[in-house]
């Protein structure tokens, strides 16, 4: 309950409006945005009571204020009255998140958005809007008519960040098409297992490449301003080490050394956090044994101190109730939100209820959270708040935005799927099939939206097959759509896990001159996606072999979000492809580069084990791969990182390096001439590594510090050039922090991982 007086309630609103009436225009006051942004927070923040502050902190779920049960199936949103009250006018919580269960176009997502914050803005005290947060994972997945886009993998794969940076700008227009300003995107998090079922929504495992496309991502979303109606504020996730469970299983324990942390998982946070991004969502899991909730360390003195982080730190669904149930490192719920709020976390998703409100006055008033971390944590969220215009515009007109779902952005989903596709064999130029020929096509994947799509689509799994679009083809359907219907024959095979009739696809496959196999993985995200044997299904795998006997052409397609061992079944066929979750354009991109419409140029931004129990990244010591007789063979991936095959050929040569004898803050310029040696267009991942030849701390195999995509016609060659300094020689040392050591270095340049040309050169300090 408020303690205030009537009569300063009464005034509250009042003094509220002039302050941003006063503040509005920076040309009238002297200020600058950013510093009127600051007077506003700390005018606000002066009127706030102790019980407003700690409901600023709260993050609740859409449903809890709607009738029936959390987690009811619903067909429209009814507000509950009494709860509706509660939460939205006399708390004014901070923020809400979540879908009502079912999918919204965006009028309804309009009128939702709309009756919240007009309640939030003429019923509560102090009139503070509500930011809304939504998981908007490969598009504005959970607007109806919304353009998904390729997981992030697969904009990955395409080593092009203009594809994520559109990813951004899209999603972000389309979401704020539907009143939704807040993203829980992207994923910065590296990718350290291949068991890791949310690898699909991260950019894979080179803290470089996954640096690149995160930045670009928040250019596309933020890059206008926040307060442009076109744009979201971003929530940067997950902080830190979340994909690196040690049993490879969705929020495990991680096992990280500090050298590691700063070495491959925290520069992809540093550089969005120099990007400007203003949230950042805690990791579910627990690194080295403690909770990264309550971890001060990572929070408040690396996050909030060494990299200046001056927005918001939110946390996942439920986590600090998770200390509880899940960690057993607090005995209750007011314990584990102590630890949180004192460890540096801002904004609590609670999405049952609002018990931390209270649970945080009492925690202040008995004196074990200082009043000063309350007021650091709303401040950072009114400063959102008013970053994004909120208090002036807090809902947005679905008629403003009339290129939502519109061509021009189909075209350029369409375009990131094509460029993500890799193909990784092509033996005796098998691939692009001839129009001319009859087609099997079968596999779990073949003819599935909802495979093609992944999980974060329209539903939290991706499962629902009411809400595909009818007019999105599967694979079956596009190639069907290429060579007509009468060429192509059709057999399920199997679903994910079982035979189904694989008999049957043999006996069709008697009479195709191609078989095309469509494998993948059933949608799923977080724990749902947990799996405990890297393998492809021995259903799916078995339906290959069965095939493989009749001695025809087999063109096996994969459509997952890891990479899954195929040791067994990868020799039997003659064209292997990854698609990744290349989204709703799909099935047309991979169709067009089965019958060479598209040339591929992806690459492989993981990579692909050959075993389960002997994975390794790229960028592992060479002790790692001592093999059994003493020598260092031991690394045999199916396929490297970087590696990807074109339709054309790329002849790299003239690799030259301006001086053999870097010295202090110098610059190293590096070129290469690349040539397209084959008879049609091409597009070329050019890539740049460095490798410390002898280092205190053992050093890496080699490190991507570089990478360029160049289109390239037929028998024209181009000059690529790139510049470093000493800053891309670093690497942490044995006392942790970042350092160059005098001595020999090898730069190798090249688009093929096992055929990279190489130079060295002496670094010296002074």
């Amino acid at each position: 309950m408020l303690t205030t007086n009537s009569h300063f309630i009464k005034s509250i609103p009042c003094i509220v409006l002039l302050l941003l009436i006063g503040c509005k225009n920076p040309e009238k006051t002297g200020l600058s945005k950013q510093a009127l942004i600051e007077k506003k927070v700390d005018s606000t923040l002066a009127l706030m009571t102790l019980e407003e502050k700690a409901s600023q902190m709260l993050n609740i779920g859409l449903p809890t204020l709607l009738t029936g049960d959390y987690w009811g199936a619903r067909e429209h949103v009814d507000f509950d009255a009494e709860k509706f009250k509660k939460y939205v006018m006399d708390h004014n919580v901070g923020a809400i998140h979540n879908t009502p269960g079912y999918l919204l176009n965006t009028k309804e997502w309009h009128d939702v958005i709309k009756t919240i914050q007009d309640s939030a803005l003429q019923k509560s005290r102090l009139k503070i809007p509500i930011l809304y947060g939504i998981d908007n994972i490969h598009g504005a997945n959970y607007v109806k008519g919304s353009v998904m886009f390729p997981h992030e993998i697969a904009l990955a794969a395409t080593w092009n960040p203009s594809y994520s940076e559109s990813c951004g700008a899209i999603s972000s227009y389309e979401s704020r098409a539907a009143s939704l300003p807040w993203s829980y995107n992207p994923n910065a998090d590296i990718a350290a297992s291949p068991l890791w079922g949310r690898i699909a929504e991260s950019f894979g495992e080179d803290p470089y490449l996954v640096s690149e496309m995160t930045t670009a991502y928040i250019r596309g979303s933020q890059g206008k301003g926040l307060s442009d109606k076109t744009s979201t504020a971003v929530c940067v996730k997950h902080f830190l080490g979340y994909g690196a469970g040690r049993n490879g299983k969705d929020r495990a324990n991680a096992i990280i050394p500090e050298n590691d942390l700063r070495e491959y998982f925290l520069p992809p946070f540093e550089k969005a956090v120099e990007e400007g991004a203003m949230s950042i969502m805690i990791s579910s899991n627990a690194v080295n044994g403690i909770p990264c909730h309550i971890n001060k360390y990572y929070i408040t003195d690396l996050l909030k101190g060494e990299l200046g982080f001056n927005g918001v730190v939110v946390s996942d669904f439920s986590d600090v109730e998770f200390l509880v149930e899940a960690h057993q490192s607090a005995k209750n719920k007011r314990e584990a939100t102590k630890m949180a709020v004192n460890a540096g976390l801002d904004m609590l998703m609670n999405p049952y209820d609002d018990d931390v409100v209270n649970i945080i006055v009492g925690l202040v008033e008995n004196k074990e959270i200082p009043i000063s971390r309350i007021d650091d944590a709303v401040s950072r969220i009114l400063r959102l708040k008013f970053q994004l215009d909120l208090f002036e515009t807090p809902y947005t007109s679905p008629t403003d935005y009339p290129d939502f779902g519109s061509k021009k952005h189909i075209d350029q989903n369409y375009k990131a799927a094509s460029e993500a596709i890799t193909l990784l064999k092509n033996e005796n130029s098998v691939l692009p099939l001839k129009k001319d020929r009859k087609i099997l096509v079968t596999g779990y994947a073949s003819n599935s939206i909802n495979v093609l799509n992944g999980a974060w689509s329209r539903s939290f799994l991706g499962r629902e097959t009411k809400y595909n679009d009818a007019t999105k083809p599967t694979i079956l359907d596009a190639i069907k759509k290429e060579v007509g219907a009468s060429n192509v024959d059709y057999v399920a095979g199997t679903d994910y896990l079982n035979d189904i009739n694989s008999d049957l696809a043999v006996k069709k496959a008697k009479n195709a001159d191609y078989i095309v196999i469509c494998v993948g993985e059933i949608p799923a995200t977080e724990k749902p996606s947990d799996i405990n044997e890297l393998d492809l299904p021995k259903a799916q795998q078995n339906l290959v072999k069965k095939l493989a006997q009749l001695n025809k052409p087999i063109i096996l397609v994969m459509v997952q979000g890891r990479p899954r061992i195929i040791r067994d079944i990868e020799p039997l066929a003659q064209g292997i492809i990854m698609a990744y979750l290349p989204g709703q354009e799909g099935g047309r991109a991979l169709s067009d580069v089965l019958f060479g419409k598209i040339n591929p140029s992806g690459k492989l931004p993981y990579t692909y084990p050959k075993f389960s129990g002997n994975y390794l990244p790229y960028y592992h010591k060479k002790t790692d791969i001592r093999d059994v007789n003493w020598g260092y063979d031991g690394f045999y991936p199916q396929f490297e990182f970087g590696f990807g095959l074109s339709y054309t050929t790329f002849e790299y040569s003239n690799l030259q390096i301006s001086t053999d004898s870097l010295v202090g803050s110098d610059t190293l310029n590096i070129s290469v001439d690349i040539k397209n040696t084959g008879n049609r267009p091409g597009k070329e991942i050019v890539e740049l590594f460095i490798k410390d030849l002898v280092a205190t701390r053992s050093p890496d195999s080699k490190k991507l510090i570089r990478f360029d995509k160049i289109p390239l016609e037929p028998n024209t060659s181009k000059t690529i050039e790139f510049n470093i300094t000493s800053k891309d020689l670093e690497s942490i040392g044995i006392d942790n922090h970042w350092v160059v050591e005098d001595g020999r270095f090898e730069i190798q340049i090249g688009g093929h991982p096992q055929k990279l040309l190489k130079r060295t050169f002496n670094y010296n300090a002074e």
